[in-house]
């Protein structure tokens, strides 16, 4: 072996190449033919594969969330009318000689299109409709249950198909009207979201070319928007009507402005009366109905109940009250009209007469006659009782009376107050009702002068009028569920694409061989595989001892010699065998860069493979601080390296056998001493390495070491050794730590093997179908009848040693 006594001091100029800053550990270097292929569309796809679930879950519960709000929404129902606005008659100016025609205002259409979205014109609607009191404007407009939107989307939205409502007759609230009310500031503030909410819904759309204006409304309910749509349609044509007959002394303007404002009144008197009868849970029509009179008939028929309870009981108290003080029971009506009595006393009255026989013959102490005597007992006893029993009687039957008629008392008294608050209510109703007829009769009434009116002169047009009332929508135009569900998928699944990629641009640790090229500038001498049983393998390495005299977590993972991970032990016995040129190395280090990386489980199954090839092998736990080889191979740790290193042993009494593989020497890290960096960097330590390295002894020496970052023990070590094997933990050590443990490792001239990437799930994108064609080339093989590979692969390995 070579001398190592010159790796602490400073290095010579021409090797300063080695102290390279970390600014030049970043930039790119190949080794060999390795070179870094271009970023292709599978790698993007095994990014995307690598972070499905996280994907799919993003997708899940994003378009989950749209679509529990988007089936919470009510669907709107949008109502449409049609109205037409002329330009106005023109006027003419006629003089002597010539005759002027106006020409049209421009303005108007304009003027037009502004009024109707007018907030008076809402409040007008609102007013017309008594929206105000309608509690299904908000009401439907409200979120509903899941199961209330799945059901509605099941039966497509269909509503309950309401009687038809005559169109082109709807009396609403006038304008001269509405001024006349002078609403307070309180009702304008409660009319004021109402009157946002008709604006907010409308929608005026001008047919282009035409003189004609559609009018949509949208809302939950869809005989609401229809009714709320043809009202606007219908105010705003009176609004001008009203405009243009403004100031008019002509008879039957004045006449058409008064059944318009009658067909207003009797409107919102509809509405009112409408509304105070559904409030109050009464019939519209309370002369026609015949559950008008329910309340009144109830209450009649407890008022006879009553009555009727108070007569039973008296009577049943006056019976009571004579038989209790009657001073002979068998007085009392009751009693003497008892069958049971009566057939008792016929009964004592037969035996007394046979008794008063016997004694004629025989004395008392006859037994016949004491027979009758017997018999005589029992009934005068029950005679006794009876009368008791039958006054108790009629005490029960007092009672349940007198609890009848409280019961009675008092439902008629809960009858009264309802009846008394019904009859308020029907009397209300019949104000509004007698009201509302007077209106009619006088519209009616009206209607018919007009007609008269026009038979004699004909009335002027109005120039804007309803061509098309908006009927009742059959299927709701909105919200976009289905829409805005695709948009909530699509965007998710964008998301979780994006979040992929940005998860796996921040994920700094190295996964792949390209990785420890890419990064670390070092070669990867092999690659291991992790093993499938995680769980169980850390159970007994956490242990440290094995179940029963089995081998621990390190050696299992190679008695399988077909298994993925077998092999890959075999490739990095080859890897490091020809890492040296001239001849293989003797002296290995095994560090990491931090801990639980499995440096002690490469160490273990380094040493193994390389005692496969017949080579004389020695693995020494120079781990001072937490020694794990002892426990791999269920040895005693009693006695190790601390005692040769203390002077207290020799070599050869240390050194313990491994049965399996007799080539194979242990040499365990002895107690834990108090100074470990200070052992392994005496000459002790040297001398050890050197005895065991002369004369051919031993071809490989194993040494497991703490870690580099945590520990100066390895960087010590590493100078005494012909080379170090960096175990990285694939997936888990950032490139950052594991180009600082190689810095570190350098700065005292250590030379690195290379790289063990260790614990590589066969999933990532680079190893896919490693397991897979590996498991399929050993099936063929077995088909075939080959020889064991692990055997070929050993002796192979054997021969270039």
């Amino acid at each position: 072996m070579m001398s190592q006594d010159n790796r602490l001091l400073p290095l010579p100029a021409g090797d300063r190449a080695l102290e390279r800053p970390l600014s030049d550990v970043a930039q790119p270097k190949s080794y060999g033919a390795s070179v870094i292929e271009p970023t292709n569309l599978r790698e993007y796809l095994f990014v995307v594969l690598k972070r499905k679930w996280l994907i799919l879950s993003l997708m899940l519960v994003v378009t989950s969330l749209v679509t529990i709000q988007m089936f919470r929404q009510p669907s709107i129902y949008e109502a449409k009318t049609e109205i037409q606005i002329d330009q106005k008659t023109k006027s003419v100016l006629e003089t002597k000689e010539i005759v002027i025609n106006a020409q049209s205002d421009p303005t108007y259409w304009a003027t037009q299109l502004k009024l109707l979205e007018n907030p008076a014109l809402a409040r007008q609607v609102v007013l017309t409709l008594d929206l105000q009191n309608n509690p299904a404007f908000f009401g439907g407009q409200s979120q509903t249950s899941l199961f209330d939107s799945l059901r509605r989307l099941f039966s497509r939205g269909k509503k309950p198909t309401p009687p038809p409502v005559a169109n082109g007759a709807l009396p609403v609230v006038t304008e001269s009207e509405l001024n006349e009310q002078q609403l307070t500031p309180e009702e304008m503030a409660h009319l004021e979201p109402y009157e946002d909410t008709v604006a907010a819904n409308l929608t005026v759309e001008p047919e282009v070319g035409t003189s004609l204006v559609l009018l949509k409304y949208k809302h939950p309910e869809p005989e609401l928007a229809k009714k709320i749509v043809n009202t606007m349609a219908d105010v705003f044509v009176k609004n001008n009507l009203d405009r243009e007959t403004k100031g008019s002394t002509n008879a039957a303007d004045l006449l058409a402005k008064q059944i318009a404002d009658l067909q207003l009144r009797i409107q919102r008197e509809q509405e009112e009366r409408l509304n105070y009868a559904k409030n109050h849970n009464l019939p519209t029509d309370i002369n026609n109905s015949p559950d008008a009179n329910l309340e009144a008939k109830r209450l009649a028929t407890y008022s006879s109940q009553l009555l009727e309870a108070e007569n039973v009981r008296k009577e049943a108290q006056a019976r009571y009250q004579a038989a209790a003080s009657a001073t002979d029971p068998n007085s009392i009506p009751e009693v003497r009209d008892d069958q049971r009595i009566q057939k008792l006393r016929e009964t004592l009255d037969r035996l007394e007469q046979k008794r008063a026989e016997l004694l004629v013959i025989y004395t008392p102490e006859w037994p016949d006659v004491k027979k009758v005597d017997e018999q005589i007992k029992p009934i005068k006893d029950a005679l006794d009782k009876a009368p008791r029993e039958i006054v108790a009687s009629l005490k029960s039957k007092y009672e349940a009376t007198v609890s009848r008629e409280n019961s009675l008392r008092e439902a008629y008294s809960h009858q009264t107050g309802v009846t008394s608050a019904q009859s308020a209510a029907q009397i209300e109703l019949s104000v509004l009702m007698q009201k509302l007829e007077t209106d009619q009769q006088s519209y009616n009434m009206l209607l018919q002068r007009e007609r008269e009116l026009q038979i004699t002169k004909n009335d002027r047009p109005n120039n804007v009028r309803v061509t098309d009332y908006g009927k009742i929508p059959r299927e709701p135009s909105g919200p976009p569920r289905l829409r805005n569900i695709a948009i909530a998928f699509l965007l998710s699944l964008l998301a979780g694409i994006g979040l992929a990629f940005l998860l796996d641009y921040l994920d700094d640790t190295l996964k792949t061989v390209d990785d420890v090229d890419r990064y670390i500038h070092l070669p990867a001498l092999a690659l291991i595989p992790a093993t499938r049983n995680s769980a169980e393998r850390l159970r007994l390495k956490g242990r440290g001892v094995s179940d029963g005299g089995q081998e621990t977590t390190a050696l299992a993972l190679i008695d399988d010699a077909r298994s993925p991970i077998a092999e890959s032990y075999r490739h990095l016995r080859t890897s490091l065998l020809l890492s040296s040129a001239g001849q293989p190395p003797k002296s290995i280090l095994v560090t990491s860069s931090q801990p639980s990386e499995g440096k002690t489980t490469t160490a273990v199954n380094t040493a193994v493979m390389l005692a496969q090839t017949g080579a004389e092998v020695v693995i020494i736990d120079c781990d001072l601080r937490r020694p794990r080889l002892h426990a791999h191979f269920g040895i005693s740790n009693a006695r190790g390296v601390t005692n040769y290193l203390s002077g207290e042993s020799s070599i050869d009494d240390l050194l313990q056998p491994y049965d399996k593989l007799p080539n194979l020497k242990l040499l365990p890290s002895g107690p834990v001493p108090p100074n470990p960096a200070e052992l392994l960097g005496s000459d002790e330590m040297r001398k050890l390495l050197a005895h065991l390295g002369e004369r051919g002894r031993f071809a490989h020496i194993v040494i497991d070491s703490p870690p580099a970052i945590s520990f100066t023990d390895a960087s010590i070590l590493s100078t005494l050794v012909d080379g170090v094997m960096l175990v990285v933990h694939g997936g888990r050590s950032s490139r950052a730590v594991v180009r600082r443990a190689k810095q570190q490792l350098m700065d005292v001239g250590a030379h690195i093997f290379g790289v063990v990437l260790n614990n590589v799930k066969l999933e990532s994108q680079d190893y896919y179908y490693y397991a897979g064609y590996y498991s399929s080339y050993y099936s063929d093989a077995e088909d075939d009848g080959a020889p064991d590979p692990g055997a070929g692969a050993s002796a192979g390995a054997g021969r270039q040693s």
